[in-house]
């Protein structure tokens, strides 16, 4: 097996991955509204539970969050057509011949379809839209740079386009 230096690019990835998973961590907090370091009386509103309503809030975060579900799409998309028959790394996406295809890119929108799936789901208890849009337009973002980087690597030669 041969060992190559990494790149700029799979640090990157590396690095916002373990940055979105504390994202998820922290969006998986529940607040209360009870601030911890809240001590005096005069604190006393900080530390009394939240009365008033969230109704706008979570209707503009709703709005944020499918516009990074919509972004989020597009990058994968957008992905997907910059690796199309061109060789592909993971052996997982890689169809005949060891190019990208039709197998990779129904993985690929499957993957993503989950993550959505499971947005969804977890969306109906916690109404953390705001921290979930987050993430996802970090993802975005992510797939955006790798859409852009696999622009610039050519196609194999004899390989249809």
């Amino acid at each position: 097996m041969r060992y190559r230096s990494q790149s700029w690019v799979v640090k990157f990835v590396r690095w916002a991955a373990v940055l979105l998973v504390l994202q998820g961590v922290a969006a998986a907090q529940d607040d209360d509204g009870v601030s911890i370091t809240a001590v005096g009386s005069e604190f006393a509103a900080t530390i009394a539970p939240r009365t008033e309503s969230k109704v706008e809030a979570n209707h503009a975060g709703r709005a944020l969050w499918i516009a990074s579900v919509a972004a989020l799409a597009v990058a994968n998309i957008a992905d997907a057509s910059s690796s199309w028959s061109k060789n592909e790394g993971n052996r997982v996406l890689a169809g005949g011949g060891g190019t990208f295809g039709a197998k990779g890119a129904a993985i690929k929108g499957g993957i993503n379809a989950a993550w959505i799936a499971s947005q969804v789901i977890g969306l109906r208890k916690n109404k953390a839209y705001r921290t979930v849009a987050i993430v996802n337009f970090a993802a975005a973002s992510i797939l955006g740079a790798l859409a852009y980087r696999n622009r610039s690597i050519p196609a194999p030669a004899g390989g249809l386009r």
